[in-house]
């Protein structure tokens, strides 16, 4: 992996830059982000909120996550692709869709987060750590 990274939505009018190295990189299983972004998970990275420069107008969506902490999702107005969100505990970090990133074949996520609402036909890596909930409350 190289610095930048770089990604963006489907049609092109929201790109981002990550000027720093991912701090952790996940799977989470929660209803609210399977719901989010229309899949059995999501597979993200977390960056420091300061390195995510963000060009185009998006979109976002308030909702209370599985963890009670209100979770903003943007999404590109036009597309719809789901991009990346912010938290409202943890202000320091924005998780970004791994999927998003020009280049998502460096991604491997170091563990499973809310495996209690996981889908059972969704196959998780037996590698990987597993947590029921929020592993960072």
């Amino acid at each position: 992996m190289e610095l930048p990274l770089t990604g963006g939505c489907l049609c092109g009018k929201v790109r981002y830059v990550i000027n720093a190295l991912p701090v952790d990189t996940a799977i989470c299983h929660c209803r609210t982000c399977q719901k989010a972004v229309g899949a059995p998970h999501f597979a993200t990275l977390f960056v420091p909120a300061s390195a995510l420069e963000v060009t185009g107008e998006y979109k976002e969506f308030a909702s209370l996550a599985d963890s009670g902490n209100t979770m903003y999702r943007a999404f590109c107005p036009v597309c719809g692709t789901s991009l990346f969100g912010r938290n409202s505990k943890f202000t320091g970090v924005r998780p970004v869709s791994a999927v998003t990133l020009d280049d998502p074949g460096w991604y491997k996520p170091d563990k499973d987060i809310w495996v209690s609402s996981a889908q059972p036909w969704d196959v998780m890596d037996p590698q990987r750590g597993k947590f029921s909930g929020n592993p960072w409350k």
